[in-house]
């Protein structure tokens, strides 16, 4: 059974347009149909829609029987702690993560944390047209205390940490982080300056880990030793060293194993990357002994794969990043504490830290196109891409995918000659913009 409206990452598309307040109704009384729980946490991000659509989901888990708690403004992340913590049956959260302003989405957390399986959001999507009634609604209420336990939780993941002396730039994107990342952070010692601190709507994800140019130059201008990037919902983490360079998850991740492994932290050698993972950080991995696992893009994927393969860490380029000892999704407020928390225990600082893992240049583009699949479909399109494959022999590789979030074609190409990847991404990011002219 296949799904027609989620994405890798719930459901999504421009707020009033395609994604109407009358299909999240519909979205959050079909998972209380398909699920049953008696008790569902409800949060949202900062966006302008965000206050009508979480409404509408309200209405929806109501109308299905399921007692609603809303916790207002919050990370996404958290909702995936406090679900299995409060006993909740379900988790949902009103957020289109590092999307612009104009869109919004709606994610939605099984009762262990995790996002929903493919074959659980087919579930939903088979009763998104069954008619309505059939008992009493359920009570919605608000829940004041969430963002409290929440940083309960992360205080919890890292009792001995200090920041005390260390210069600190936050990038909070004008989002879910805003209200709660500095002051914590400010808890532990740290020196924080604050980007994009006041939570924004129209404003959400201008900077943060979606936009990553402003924190480079931030880092270095005021003398600070890291920055941190985190996206609209606070799932993600990007880190900047004291230069401006930006440092992916990957290579973040690679250069972390070891030392983890070492700790006792991680009960085998194995790391989960998706396919858009660097090479250089896959053959690092290797060549310290660690197994490593790809899967389609998509921190969802990451997760499940890590729960299935008895593996505790993996993530993405992007900075989503799981800790499975300590959270079941990403979680972007945690991932920083434990990467300051790994850097002074380790003595070193971020660059010195990612130095040995090797990075491969990689070109990336994104094609805006009407219909994803129909462009990729196109023989011309397909004769292109046979066309860089041969061009690459072996050297490469080519990742060519439609969004599973936005109406867009990702091209992603790596190999020694950095040069040579530009053109041939171009010529193929030509080919699919003929799509529909």
């Amino acid at each position: 059974m296949g799904v027609k409206y989620f994405g890798t990452d719930g459901v999504r598309g421009v707020a009033g347009v395609e994604l109407t307040c009358e299909l999240a109704f519909r979205l959050a009384r079909a998972a209380g149909r398909a699920f049953r729980p008696q008790r569902a946490l409800l949060a949202q991000d900062t966006r302008l829609s965000g206050p009508a659509l979480a409404s509408a989901c309200a209405a929806g888990l109501a109308e299905a029987g399921c007692d609603v708690d809303l916790a207002g403004v919050l990370p996404s992340p958290a909702v995936s702690h406090l679900v299995p913590r409060r006993g909740y049956g379900l988790g949902l959260v009103v957020s289109a993560s590092h999307n612009p302003p104009r869109d919004n989405g709606v994610k939605l957390y099984g009762p262990h944390g995790l996002k929903l399986s493919p074959e659980d959001e087919a579930r939903v999507e088979a009763l998104l047209d069954a008619p309505g009634g059939g008992g009493p609604p359920g009570a919605v209420r608000g829940w004041t205390g969430a963002e409290a336990e929440y940083a309960a939780v992360l205080r919890a993941a890292v009792p001995d940490l200090s920041l005390d002396g260390l210069k600190l730039v936050l990038d909070c994107a004008h989002g879910a982080t805003a209200p709660l990342a500095p002051p914590l952070f400010a808890e532990f010692g740290a020196d924080v300056t604050v980007i994009s601190g006041d939570p924004d709507g129209a404003r959400i994800n201008e900077t943060g880990a979606a936009a990553m140019a402003v924190l480079s130059r931030e880092v270095p201008a005021r003398g600070a030793e890291i920055g941190i990037a985190f996206d609209g919902d606070g799932d993600r983490a990007l880190f900047v060293d004291r230069r401006g360079m930006v440092v992916e998850g990957d290579q973040l991740l690679a250069a972390l194993a070891p030392h983890l492994l070492g700790w006792g932290e991680l009960s085998a050698p194995g790391v989960v990357f998706t396919v858009l993972a660097n090479l250089g950080a896959e053959a690092y991995l290797r060549e310290e002994g660690f197994r490593v696992e790809r899967v389609p893009v998509g921190d969802r994927n990451v997760a499940w794969a890590m729960r299935e393969r008895g593996i505790d860490l993996g993530g993405e380029p992007s900075g989503h990043i799981i800790f499975r000892r300590h959270a079941p999704t990403g979680d972007g407020i945690l991932t920083a504490l434990l990467v300051l928390r790994a850097l002074a225990r380790i003595g070193t600082d971020l660059a010195s830290l990612v130095a040995p893992v090797p990075v491969y240049p990689q070109v990336r583009a994104d094609v805006p196109v009407a219909d994803r699949e129909a462009a990729l479909a196109r023989p011309a399109v397909q004769a292109a891409l046979r066309e860089a494959e041969a061009e690459l022999d072996g050297t490469g590789r080519l990742v060519v995918r439609p969004s599973g979030t936005q109406p867009l074609i990702r091209i992603m190409a790596e190999g020694p000659d950095v040069e040579a990847l530009r053109a041939l991404v171009s010529r193929i990011a030509g080919e699919i913009a003929q799509e529909g002219r």
